[in-house]
């Protein structure tokens, strides 16, 4: 069955043409040689005979005989022809009776088959130039083309027995590298199975070359590791749904239960109002972890447009400043426009607003938050800063993980999620979200990458 398949594969049907291709290249040279070098004896043939003619059509006829015998004497390859015609074109001597049909015009001819001298049935093509002398005699020369023909044979011989050979040789490399495409298909097909099957830790081999198959190979690793990548963020968003949901079901749960136990209709009353406070928090937690799930998880190429930090900040300043000074906070924006960035605008509201009402949140009465929107050596800067509470030095590289609640900031309401959705929105635009202290209070900054 592999053996058919391997005959079957787009790899052979390469092989094959690569040997049809190189068998017509390989014959169609050969024939060009062979006529190339069979023109070119033909052509210096004709340009011979036509200049031995114009140069002896004045010579006597004793003269002339006398030359023809000495040609033909040393003509041992019997290749050539001369004769001599009277007027009526009869034969007066030379070695061919006859005067082939052609044109008595001094111009060489072809003739495809021509009785070879001191032979009765052979026949041989050749060249003839039939030219008038002043005394109405007619001169004839010829040279027999049986050395081209002869050429052509040993080109031929040549083919077949090179032909077999490359045949061969060309089969043999075809289909070893037929076998050698085929056996890296089988593995990639092979381990592609198992992937799917569920071995999600396999990966496509890879060879030390930049084929195409190897490009394929590395992009289709890429796209698996962000495939388990994204199954394990998944998981992850699930489990934390599920840890979160966990501790509020339960005591809606309990609540629920001692209710139900109870007669009082007032005490019913209370335990339902406590669970559904506890479900709008578990609503609340599960509604920030999809959100979180959708600005890390989701798809990297935004249709980001340009937006100015600064109006963001400015619009935001207006909306919170009414709660600030509600809890007697003063509140101060400091912006130099425009700061813009390639971005999402909504997007990017949301974490300058998570850092505000957190700012807000954490600071007591009579203190104060600021915004501040800048470049620094070509870079945006969005900062907040305010004199709350602060983070302790042993919690500050924690508190941009999920659900982290810093000690101080247990009692206050959250779910812990603010940051890590506001870092998340920051890297997603390749800002730095970072904290510093204030002394008292926080200060967090939004910082653009150096490319």
């Amino acid at each position: 069955m592999r053996m058919l398949e391997f005959f079957r594969s787009s790899a052979v049907r390469v092989a094959l043409v690569f040997v049809f291709v190189t068998t017509v290249a390989t014959t169609a040279v050969f024939g060009l040689v062979y006529f190339q070098i069979g023109e070119a004896n033909e052509a210096r043939n004709r340009l011979i005979l036509e200049t031995e003619a114009a140069k002896s059509v004045n010579r006597p006829v004793n003269e002339l005989k006398t030359a023809f015998e000495v040609r033909l004497t040393n003509d041992l390859r019997r290749i050539d022809y001369a004769a001599l015609f009277d007027a009526n074109h009869k034969f007066m001597f030379g070695n061919i009776a006859a005067l082939p049909a052609i044109p008595v015009d001094g111009k060489s001819h072809f003739v495809a088959a021509t009785r070879v001298p001191g032979s009765d049935n052979r026949l041989e093509p050749a060249i003839f130039v039939a030219r008038q002398r002043p005394d109405g005699t007619v001169m004839l020369l010829g040279r027999s083309l049986i050395e081209t023909l002869a050429f052509g044979r040993i080109v031929k011989r040549a083919l077949v027995a090179g032909l077999a050979p490359m045949l061969l040789l060309a089969l043999a490399i075809g289909a070893y590298f037929a076998r050698r495409s085929s056996r890296r298909l089988t593995t990639i097909h092979d381990t592609m199975a198992r992937i799917m099957k569920g071995d999600t830790d396999l990966r496509l081999p890879i060879g030390s070359g930049r084929d195409p198959i190897d490009k394929i190979s590395r992009d289709v690793n890429l796209m698996l590791d962000e495939i388990v990548r994204l199954l394990v963020q998944l998981k992850g968003v699930g489990d934390n749904i599920a840890h979160d949901l966990r501790s509020p079901l339960s005591v809606v749960h309990a609540q629920l239960e001692r209710g139900l136990e109870s007669s009082d209709d007032e005490q019913l009353r209370t335990v339902v109002k406590q669970a559904l406070a506890h479900i709008d928090k578990a609503m609340l937690t599960v509604a920030a972890l999809l959100r979180l799930a959708d600005v890390e998880y989701g798809p990297k190429s935004r249709n980001f447009q340009p937006i100015d930090l600064s109006a963001i900040c400015a619009d935001l300043f207006e909306f919170y400043e009414p709660l600030a000074e509600s809890k007697s906070i003063r509140m101060t924006l400091e912006t130099r426009s425009p700061v813009q960035i390639q971005g999402d605008g909504d997007l990017m509201r949301e974490a300058v607003s998570n850092l505000i009402g957190n700012a807000i949140k954490f600071t007591p009465a009579n203190g104060a938050v600021s915004i501040s929107v800048m470049t620094e050596d070509g870079l945006p800067v969005v900062q907040v800063r305010d004199s709350g509470i602060g983070v302790e030095p042993g919690e500050r590289d924690k508190i941009f993980q999920r659900y982290y609640r810093t000690s101080s900031g247990h009692r206050v309401p959250g779910s812990g999620l603010g940051l890590s959705i506001a870092a998340a929105i920051a890297n997603l635009h390749e800002l730095d979200l970072r904290f510093t202290d204030n002394n008292p209070g926080a200060v967090f900054e939004m910082v653009g990458r150096r490319r």
